[in-house]
Parts: structure tokens; C-alpha cells; sequence
């Protein structure tokens, strides 16, 4: 099964185009599923029919949910986020911020990867297609591989969960109800689950992530930005999507400066992000709403082609063997040139761009070599590795 994420700024369109790209998959034969991870869904309206958390067939060849983390929440952590709620009230914490503080950060974000390769593993389909949250709920979503990590460490103890977050005196009182077989069998699940996701999620002939943006500057910074937390994730960016184009044919002078600035936008977009492709999708006359709306411009789009295929090969990870090592290469975008912060922690290679923070999985090649320097140089960060004589940080 093939898995294709679409995600960008909120209100570019990413709901319009993955239901659009939906049903022309559909279209083509192949047996689809279409969900959105949103908090805040918004593909029912899309859509104009009702979803819910389990899919429902929308038309021929293709189902559809929006994922409700709360339905998930309740079926997965109920039964404890019930027995700690009752500790915590027993303590003297109030009912309410009692409830707040059973549950662990984040785990609503974990839940939902676990319904998306439950969806994976049991659904008869050929591609799987999520309309995923805004950028930066999405950044944290695919962050929650990393996050189950952090919990698995402190799973002992939950010294980075709700111990944590109360009172000292409350520690053995929640120590007992957290360290309970139940609670460590039901988080393990949840990792497990998490972690064969993410290594789905890593692999670029299953899963496709598709960006979504219009010609404005925020909305080209914002996708700079995610599009360099992709390559720190690992996952495979094929395509852009610029959306709303105004029509070269508006002789509108109000309307000049605009299509003047799409058209400066347009091509900055293609110098910062080539070669991978740029779907160019103009501005309609009237909102598509509707499954045959939808098809409409999905097959506009396309012009034909699969949407399930790999629509760029372009690698954003690349090692080269060199003479006393290796060097790895990682495709960013829209990071200043210069030194950046790496150090190796076992298998896994941390890197600091800026403000992100991101674990790379290092290929068992590199296991007894350790990073000796490291730059972004031509739109791509370079990490040497050297035989290991120890850790190091550059």
C-alpha cells in the first residue's frame, strides 16, 4: 500500500487537493482511503457529506474518515486515564485538572499515528491518503516517534509524564497506579505501533509527503521550513502543490500588483525547491465543494497521471563513501550557509538547525564512525563521519 501525507499552512488548501487527489486515485482503479488527522477537521465540508471515525464509502473505490483523537484517546488510555484520575482526586486534586493531568502529553498525537497503521495494517486498500494538520501541527505529529523514545525511557518511573507535573508529595501515591503492569503493557503497544509506522513513514517508495502552498511569501517560508523538517524526519517530499494562481487572463488593474507578485512568487518557489515538481493550480471562479467538483480539478491537476506514484525520485538523503569515511548529505531549504550543531547518541544522530531539533536513524554502516565536522553548504547539510574513537559534537 502506498501512503501519501499532504500537509502545509493552514488555508492554503491542503484539505481541497488531497480529497481532489482522492478521488482521481479512485477514478484509476485503485482502492483509496482518505482520512484527515485535523483536530479541526475540515474535509466533511469538503467533501459535503458527514464522516466520522471510522471510514465510510463516499463513492466507488474510495472510503473516508476524519480521525478523532478523543474517540482514540477513550478506546486506548480509558481504563488507566480512569484509575489515575481517581489517584490524583484521592490526593486532593480537583476533578477537572485531575482528568488534565491523567492523561501524557502528546499522547493524543502518538494515538493517532497508532490509527493510521491500524488503517495501514487492516484496510484492503492500494493507497492510503492523509490530509494531514497545518505545518506546525504536523511537525509535531511526525515528532511523536521521537516523543514514544522519551517515553520508553522514563516508562519506570513516568518522570517526564505526570509525576512530573504535580506535586512531590503525590509521587508514591501515582507511582504505584503508573507503574502498573496494565499501563507499561498498553504503552508498549502504543510504541511499538508508533515505531512500525515510523519506519513505513522513512521508506520513499511507501510513503510520499506532498506540500501545499500558495504564492505568498509566509506561505514559501513556511514551506521552507517543513520542507527541511521533512528532510531531518527522513520522509520523502515529491511534489509541490501552488495553489489559487490567478488567471493571466484577469485584465483587472486592480488585480496587476497581485498577479505581478504570484508571478515573483511563482518563481522563487521554482528556484528554491528544484527539482522536485511544482503543480501549478489556478484560482476557480466559484469554492469546489463536492465529490464531483473535486474529481474535476483533481483530473485537471494530474492531467492523467497516477497520483499514487512516486511523482519525483529526488533522494533527500544521500551517504557517500570518502576516502577516510563517509559523508552524508541532506537536502534543506531556506537555512542560512554556516556550521551546525550534530552529536552522535548511539544509533541515532542529532542535528540542530536553528530552532529544530531533529534524531536522524543512522544506516548500520555508520555505527562505528562518529560526526568530525558539519555545514550547510548549497541547499544541503553535510555531515562527516570518521572512524569512531569516541563520541563527538560538532
Amino acid at each position: 500500500m502506498r501512503i501519501v501525507l499532504f500537509t502545509g499552512k493552514g488555508g492554503v488548501g491542503k484539505t481541497t487537493i488531497s480529497a481532489a487527489t482522492a478521488l482521481v486515485a479512485a477514478t484509476q482503479g485503485h482502492n483509496t482511503l482518505l482520512i484527515s488527522t485535523d483536530v479541526a477537521h475540515s474535509l466533511s465540508d469538503a467533501l459535503d457529506l458527514e464522516l466520522a471515525n471510522d471510514p465510510r464509502t463516499i463513492a466507488p473505490g474510495l472510503d473516508a474518515a476524519e480521525l478523532d483523537t478523543f474517540q482514540e484517546l477513550d478506546q486506548y488510555w480509558g481504563d488507566i486515564r480512569d484509575r489515575l484520575t481517581d489517584g490524583l482526586r484521592q490526593a486532593g486534586i480537583e476533578a477537572p485538572i485531575a482528568a488534565e493531568l491523567a492523561v501524557l502529553p502528546g499522547l493524543d498525537e502518538l494515538l493517532a499515528l497508532v490509527r493510521i497503521k491500524t488503517l495501514y495494517d487492516r484496510g484492503p486498500y492500494d493507497i492510503l491518503i492523509v490530509d494531514s494538520a497545518p505545518t506546525g501541527a504536523a511537525m509535531r505529529l511526525l515528532a511523536a516517534p521521537d516523543l514514544a523514545k522519551g517515553y520508553a525511557r522514563q516508562l519506570a518511573s513516568l518522570s517526564g509524564g505526570i509525576v512530573k507535573a504535580v506535586a512531590p508529595t503525590l509521587k508514591a501515591r501515582l507511582g504505584i497506579v503508573a507503574n502498573a503492569p496494565l499501563l507499561k503493557e498498553r504503552l508498549t503497544r502504543v510504541f511499538d505501533s508508533v515505531e512500525a509506522l515510523r519506519q513505513l513513514l522513512l521508506d520513499g517508495d511507501t510513503t510520499s509527503v506532498r506540500l501545499v502552498l500558495n504564492p505568498e511569501r509566509m506561505a514559501i517560508k513556511e514551506t521552507q521550513r517543513a520542507f527541511t523538517y521533512m528532510s531531518l524526519f527522513g520522509l520523502s517530499v515529491d511534489a509541490l502543490f501552488l495553489n489559487r494562481l490567478f488567471p493571466d487572463a484577469m485584465n483587472d488593474p486592480f488585480m496587476a500588483n497581485w498577479q505581478a507578485s504570484q508571478r515573483e512568487h511563482v518563481a522563487m518557489a521554482q528556484s528554491l525547491f528544484a527539482p522536485l515538481p511544482i503543480y501549478q493550480v489556478p484560482l476557480y471562479p466559484r469554492e469546489i465543494v463536492g465529490p464531483e467538483a473535486l474529481l474535476a480539478l483533481g483530473e485537471s491537476i494530474y492531467d492523467g497521471r497516477d497520483p499514487a506514484d512516486r511523482l519525483s525520485e529526488e533522494k533527500l538523503l544521500q551517504i557517500h563513501a570518502e576516502k577516510d569515511g563517509y559523508l552524508l548529505q541532506m537536502r534543506v531549504v531556506g537555512v542560512p550557509t554556516g556550521a551546525v550543531q550534530v552529536e552522535r547518541r548511539g544509533s541515532d544522530l542529532y542535528v540542530q538547525l536553528g530552532t529544530l531539533r531533529r534524531s536522524v536513524p543512522l544506516p548500520q554502516m555508520l555505527m562505528t564512525y562518529a560526526p568530525s565536522w558539519a555545514r550547510v553548504s548549497g541547499g544541503y547539510l553535510l555531515v562527516a563521519f570518521a572512524p569512531r574513537s569516541g563520541s563527538q559534537s560538532t
